[in-house]
């Protein structure tokens, strides 16, 4: 019998002989023990491996190599145990070990050193997976990932997926009409944070069940309201559904606060006008000055009901900025401050915009009252067109302003364009506001003489049943004198008891209105109210009397009072005293010239003289007179009055005077004057 030759060495053998210092013996103990049959040789590296010693490098690195191309499935764990050596070399077999074995344990293993700080060994395991499992280690790798987003392994499975495309396998795995392949690729998805997975989220909400809503709210969470507006609006635009709508107003609009601008637009921009209204609705209540012209626009929106809110809002936040602007608190009052004078000019130029529609001009021109509200000068440049178009909506915004601004943005008008007070009549007719009236009244006074009697005159016409009490009594004496001055045009019963009791007025204005009414209505007794007004302290009052007095009494009654005022501390009252009683001496003088003694004579024409300095010319002028007697009176008067060279060259020039009694006058006064000449 012939026995067959067998070589084959025992495992422990050749394990001894890979521990030779002979290369070649190590090289043949390592290729026999890679494909040696004895299943007992696995078992053997198994136990060595398992109490392997880093000492014997030499050793473990084939026997790691060995363990590997045997895929000794057993030797996993052992594996992953010494791969958490220090020593490159080791990690590096013990990776490629793993890698030669086909099992779902191996590949996990692979993943544990994803976590390695070495970059080299990453770089490793991601060729490795990619080349020699690709699409197959997608379980693997879902297995392995971490669940905290910021774990770096986290970050190096994102990377060796992207490179294999597997989140575009499982977005198609996941995007299937059964519910059911939905429901089970759930948790796949959910493992990662990826905006992409966002829509897949959005049209599997509706139909989830509420374990899942409640976590794709959780996941959703982790986007900033910028992150998931732009799926959202794809949601919107293509199936709008309660679901979505509930999801949206939980993840964007309840946050608020966070994105203000943006997603402000993205709920004006909602399509269903239902759906915009509820939306904005709470949204519009937390504006603030940040968002103002992004919700100006709401302004054009079709819904009533969002114009009105807006309207509302965008008022209160101008008066809420203001304010905040005169806070000395206010920590952004520069920024503040910039926001608003921006909303001055923008709304002002709108308001300057001709093709403006109707509509939206009345909804900027509310706006604008309030920022006028805030700051009365901005009106004046628009107040004429606003008065034009609509006065009394504009008259009740300005109402509640203080009384003499009022005023005074009435008679500006009025006093550039007197046309303006025509406007005023129309809007006074059946018009009992006591504010209006008031206005009216104190602008009276501001108009010229024609413009004030044709607007007395218009007014009184439309509105004779007005009641003028509680003017006549107002605390603002223009109102007062006006309202005594028209009560005297309507002849309102008991007016002279009204005018005699506003001659006591505190008011100089409206005491000599008083006067002047009284005058007008020929009150028997004005005369012992001229007089009594002689002693008012004012100027105007005290000179209107004197002068009404000239044109009642007789100068002997006048001289008396006129009399009183000749030291007057009033330099206009003091000259027309004065200047009244020379008149008056002058007549006097000439008419009783002729019963006068000679030394009289010439002691009044001083005194005369004195009070008037052109006594003495007027006397020279009666010498020209085509009256014989006024001539002759003219040179005889001449004989007691002081005259200059112009005095006596007439004189002389008189002595041609046709009358021969005049002739005799003149040569008596140049005798008188003593000129030799």
């Amino acid at each position: 019998m012939i026995w067959p030759f067998n070589n084959i060495k025992e495992p422990e053998i050749l394990i001894k002989e890979l521990e030779n210092p002979d290369p070649a013996i190590k090289e043949q103990a390592f290729k026999e023990l890679k494909d040696h049959p004895d299943e007992q040789a696995d078992e053997l590296i198994l136990r060595i491996l398992k109490s392997f010693d880093q000492t014997r490098k030499d050793l473990l690195l084939p026997l790691i190599d060995i363990a590997g191309t045997r895929q000794i499935e057993g030797c996993i764990p052992v594996l992953i145990n010494i791969g958490k050596s220090d020593d490159f070399q080791i990690k590096e077999a013990v990776i490629q070990a793993l890698a030669s074995i086909p099992t779902q344990e191996s590949l996990d293993a692979l993943f544990l050193f994803l976590r390695d700080s070495d970059p080299a060994i990453k770089q490793l395991l991601h060729n490795i997976i990619i080349r020699d499992y690709g699409e197959d280690a997608l379980g693997a790798l879902l297995r392995a990932v971490p669940d905290d987003k910021s774990d770096p392994l986290y970050f190096e499975i994102v990377s060796i997926m992207e490179e294999l495309d597997l989140f575009t396998r499982l977005k198609e795995n996941f995007d299937h009409p059964d519910y059911r392949v939905k429901d089970f690729n759930f948790d796949n998805l959910s493992k990662f944070h990826r905006p992409d997975f966002i829509p897949l989220y959005l049209d599997f909400y509706g139909q989830a069940t509420q374990e899942r809503k409640d976590k794709i709210v959780e996941i959703l969470n982790d986007y900033s309201p910028v992150e998931l507006i732009p799926y959202f609006k794809k949601s919107f635009n293509k199936n709008l559904q309660e679901p979505v709508i509930n999801l949206a107003e939980r993840l964007i609009f309840g946050r608020f606060k966070q994105a203000k601008e943006e997603i402000l637009n993205f709920a004006i921009s909602i399509s269903d006008n239902h759906y915009r209204a509820r939306i904005l609705k709470p949204i519009i209540q937390q504006l603030d000055p940040y968002v103002f012209f992004t919700a100006f626009k709401l302004l054009d929106d079709p819904v009533a009901e969002i114009k009105k809110q807006a309207h509302e809002a965008l008022k209160k936040l101008i008066k809420n900025t203001y304010k905040r602007l005169y806070n000395k608190n206010e920590p952004n009052k520069a920024t503040l401050s910039k926001f608003y004078e921006q909303w001055e000019r923008h709304i002002s130029s709108l308001l300057k915009e001709r093709d403006l529609s109707p509509e939206k001009r009345k909804d900027v021109k509310r706006l604008f009252y309030c920022l006028a509200d805030n700051k009365h000068h901005l009106i004046r440049p628009h107040l004429k067109d606003f008065f034009n178009n609509n006065f009394h909506e504009t008259y009740f915004i300005i109402k509640d302003w203080d009384f003499d601004e009022q005023f005074d943005l009435f008679k500006d008008l009025v006093v550039r364009d007197p046309s303006f007070a025509s406007l005023l009549l129309t809007a006074a007719q059946g018009n009992l506001d006591e504010n209006l009236w008031r206005i009216i009244l104190k602008l009276i006074n501001c108009l010229d003489e024609e413009d004030k009697e044709a607007f007395k005159k218009n007014l009184l016409s439309r509105n004779r049943s007005i009641s003028l009490e509680q003017f006549i009594k107002d605390n603002d004496p223009s109102v007062r004198a006006a309202a005594i001055d028209f009560a005297t045009e309507l002849k309102i019963n008991g007016l002279i008891d009204l005018l005699k009791k506003a001659t006591n007025d505190p008011d100089c204005n409206v005491r000599l209105k008083a006067l002047e009414c009284l005058g007008k209505q020929n009150y028997p007794q004005i005369r012992e109210y001229l007089v009594e007004a002689l002693s008012d302290p004012e100027e105007e009052v005290a000179f209107y009397a004197l002068e009404e007095l000239k044109s009642m009494l007789s100068p002997g009654k006048l001289a008396p009072f006129l009399a009183r005022f000749i030291n007057s501390n009033s330099k206009k009252i003091r000259d027309f005293a004065l200047k009244e009683i020379a008149e008056i001496s002058k007549k006097r003088y000439k008419a009783n010239f002729n019963n006068l003694k000679p030394e009289v004579r010439k002691l009044a024409a001083k005194v005369i003289q004195k009070i008037d300095n052109s006594f003495s010319d007027q006397i020279i002028q009666d010498l020209s007179s085509l009256d014989p007697q006024v001539r002759l009176q003219s040179a005889r008067l001449l004989e007691n009055i002081q005259i200059d060279e112009n005095g006596k060259d007439a004189l002389l020039a008189a002595m041609k005077d046709p009358s021969k009694l005049v002739r005799a006058a003149v040569v008596k006064t140049l005798g008188v004057l003593g000129d030799s000449e």
